[in-house]
């Protein structure tokens, strides 16, 4: 429900506040007195046009604010419109925001978040149907109509629009998916031949990571064993063999050491060098044994060069077509594998596709026919309904239908040997038709002219369709216009029972709808510093029963009027 509404230099307006509450709110007074640009703020902060000459004389921009309080399926459908942010709060609050400099330039908040004017108009929906000459009329947007209609058909309606809601998207996304690998089917075997190539010519190296790394220290082994062997052959000869002329390191080291053991006794240092180089010995014989492995190791093996220096070439080939390494090689062969699980197009893969197709088409159309079936009984029931409803308010001659159409699509599902266009909610095009006077046609409600008329139409299909439709707050303008006593009071007693499911605030001139308020509010003008402002006043106690008396009998009222207003009050 619209809990607050707080206005700023707007028309006539310096600043104003008002709080509604649940139930039928009533806003009163004298003709001119400013009722309309309440209304107005309503409007402009729904996403109604923001024109700057709306703007307070001597005021740079006007703001409205208005505070709702939703209840949990209210705030479940509005935070379903965005997936990324909770547009109503935790305690289902909701605040917008709107503002407009005299540059014509509007801003729009929700909860102090910056929105686009698409946003809040689609947002506004789900909170407020404001009836009379204003744009925000759910009932006159041909596109809910259909929704309406289902609704009233209760669990049943309700469970073939969710079945065919889904397996319609299913059909969708299948076809296009069907639609696409038929006109691609070509260019994708092409394709898939110039992957495989790939895929084989990759596969068939049997690659494994660090292995080029590893031929590269053969390679180079291999490249220079002849003279590694020269080198450890001589290494082997001086530290091991030696000859007449030249004594071998193995021997010299035995020699000092045995020489040094025989002064040792002599001086304590000579015995830790003693010691020191049979450390060294050690070594040296650890290295020595190296230097014969590894001489004994290595092979002059041309044959195995040429393995190397090949696998080497095959590798580094592939390094220019895939990849700087083989890591790079071993990650494309796996994504040109997935883009050929992706693109494959095998027969096999086309018919299961195309057999999906056909039978979530072929169950489309059977729900699509039950659902036909159902609207047209429910249109029936219903028609019936809102012209009982507009003759208890005074519009006797009215015609009220429920338009169905249906279109033929060459394309689209077959119901009956006829092939329909089909959407997710079904073949059936749903708009309410309505003739007010004898002799007139029937038009779309959109086109109504008259704010009286769309008022008592609006009432007697929200008193009909109040179980069903969502939106939490309704507001009636010029409802009573041109209503006389009897059928104001049937008016009064519609609305308040209507309020006893929604919030609803009327702006009227009828004391048979403003004494059933449970909040009563008083329009006025005043002056101040020579300029003129709006302000508003609940009226309690002594002060409204004198505002009924007014609206009964102008401001002549005498103490009968008065009596009779405190009666209706009672009553």
């Amino acid at each position: 429900m619209l809990f607050q509404l707080n206005i700023k230099n707007m028309a006539l307006i310096k600043e104003l506040n008002i709080e509604f509450e649940e139930g039928l709110n009533v806003l009163t007074g004298e003709t001119g007195a400013g009722k309309s640009i309440i209304i107005e703020a309503i409007d402009f902060i729904l996403g109604g046009y923001a024109a700057s000459d709306l703007i307070r004389n001597g005021e740079d921009s006007l703001m409205v604010e208005g505070l709702f309080l939703l209840a949990p399926p209210e705030k479940e459908l509005i935070n379903s419109l965005n997936s990324d942010i909770e547009i109503v709060d935790k305690e289902g609050a909701l605040l917008i925001r709107r503002e407009v400099n005299k540059k014509g330039r509007s801003k729009c908040w929700v909860n102090q978040r910056l929105i686009n004017l698409s946003t809040l108009r689609e947002i506004s929906t789900f909170l407020v149907d404001l009836h009379g000459q204003h744009n925000h009329q759910s009932l006159l947007d041909p596109s809910k109509h259909i929704d309406l209609m289902d609704n009233l058909g209760g669990d049943k309606i309700i469970k073939y629009r969710k079945e065919l809601s889904d397996n319609y998207r299913m059909w969708r996304e299948k076809s296009k998916k069907l639609f696409q690998l038929l006109k691609d089917k070509e260019e994708n075997l092409k394709k898939i031949d110039f992957l495989k190539f790939q895929l084989e010519e990759i596969d068939k190296t049997s690659l494994v990571k660090g292995e080029d790394k590893t031929l590269e220290e053969e390679e180079m082994i291999l490249k220079n064993a002849e003279k590694i062997i020269e080198t450890m052959e001589k290494a082997n000869f001086i530290f091991c063999e030696g000859g007449p002329e030249q004594v071998s390191v193995r021997d010299s080291l035995n020699e000092v050491s045995a020489d040094l053991g025989e002064i040792a006794s002599l001086d304590r240092r000579i015995e830790k060098i003693r010691e020191n180089l049979k450390e060294v010995g050690y070594q040296f014989e650890d290295i020595v044994n190296e230097i014969i492995k590894y001489k004994d190791e290595i092979d002059l093996d041309s044959r195995r060069l040429k393995e190397v220096e090949g696998r080497l070439n095959l590798i580094n080939s592939l390094k220019s077509k895939y990849g700087s390494t083989i890591e790079e090689i071993l990650e494309y062969r796996q994504k040109i594998y997935q883009e050929l699980e992706v693109i494959d197009c095998s027969e096999d893969k086309l018919k299961k596709l195309n057999k999906e197709v056909n039978s979530l088409k072929d169950l489309i159309a059977t729900i699509s026919h039950h659902l036909s079936i159902n609207r047209r009984k429910i249109a029936d029931d219903l028609q019936k309904m809102v012209v009982r409803e507009l003759e208890d308010l005074n519009m006797k001659r009215c015609q009220f239908k429920v338009s169905i159409n249906n279109y033929k699509d060459n394309n689209g599902i077959e119901i009956e040997g006829k092939k329909y266009k089909v959407g997710p909610k079904g073949v059936d095009n749903i708009e309410f038709m309505i003739s007010p006077n004898v002799g007139e046609k029937l038009r779309p409600l959109a086109r109504i002219v008259s704010g009286g008329e769309v008022s008592r139409i609006m009432l007697a299909l929200k008193s009909i369709l109040s179980e069903v439709d969502q939106v939490p707050t309704l507001i009636f303008d010029e409802i009573d216009s041109g209503v006389g006593a009897r059928l104001g009071e049937i008016i009064a007693q519609k609305l308040k029972a209507l309020s006893q499911k929604r919030q609803v605030i009327c702006v009227t001139h009828l004391p048979q709808i403003a004494c059933r308020a449970g909040r009563h509010f008083y329009i006025e003008k005043y002056i101040l510093n020579n300029q003129t402002g709006i302000r508003v006043k609940e009226m309690e106690g002594e002060e409204r029963v004198k505002e009924i008396a007014r609206m009964l009998d102008g401001s002549q009222m005498g103490e009968i009027t008065i009596q009779h207003a405190q009666k209706m009050l009672d009553r």
